[in-house]
């Protein structure tokens, strides 16, 4: 009696796509991947035929479908530690603000902007040019056409109001806040 002859690995390889499909989606990997390493799997079992002979190809195609998807998951580990490896935290601190301290620089911005607003007129002109414009007594009193004496007594006064109206400001803010012990529970609940 004489055998038949053997398939070649590549028309078993054609009967069996969807076992080596689904061979590589146990290892949880995108189809495009299942389908590059079902190329990657034929590739490899034509070479293997070339230099060996393949007794029962399918299971050997299965064999190597595994093989070829935890190759691709190790090469993906290793690539995931060595971006890890040189990842450097210290590259990556932004030299910008925390968030809550520009909120908190935007407060006291409105509270002394409300503060300046209550300034008079001329005593505000004169507080904005020295301390928004950085702008000396000598160039404020020629812009403005009044004494160097008087440009010092706006920019004394200015900052004098503006230091106050902002303590009251914050004053009236932390009235508003509940009292708090060190456990950082308020009063009213002791």
């Amino acid at each position: 009696m004489s055998k038949a002859p053997k398939a070649g690995i590549f028309t078993v390889f054609q009967a069996n796509k969807g076992l080596i499909a689904s061979v590589l989606r146990r290892f949880r990997l995108s189809q495009i991947d299942i389908a590059d390493l079902t190329q990657e799997t034929i590739l490899r079992a034509l070479e293997a035929e070339k230099r060996t002979e393949i007794n029962e190809p399918r299971r050997f195609l299965v064999g190597i479908a595994k093989n070829v998807a935890r190759a691709e998951l190790e090469r993906r580990a290793k690539m995931t530690t060595s971006l890890l490896d040189d990842f450097d935290p210290d590259s990556y601190v932004s030299d910008e603000p925390a968030v809550d301290d520009a909120v908190d620089a935007r407060a006291r911005m409105q509270v002394f902007g409300a503060a300046v607003a209550t300034l008079p007129p001329q005593c505000q002109r004169v507080f904005l040019l020295k301390h928004v414009y950085g702008a000396s007594h000598k160039e404020i009193a020629d812009k403005l056409d009044i004494a160097l004496s008087t440009v010092e007594k706006h920019v004394a006064l200015g900052l004098k109001r503006c230091r106050e109206e902002m303590i009251r400001e914050q004053t009236a803010e932390n009235a508003d806040q509940p009292e708090t012990n060190v456990l950082g529970l308020d009063a009213e609940r002791r």
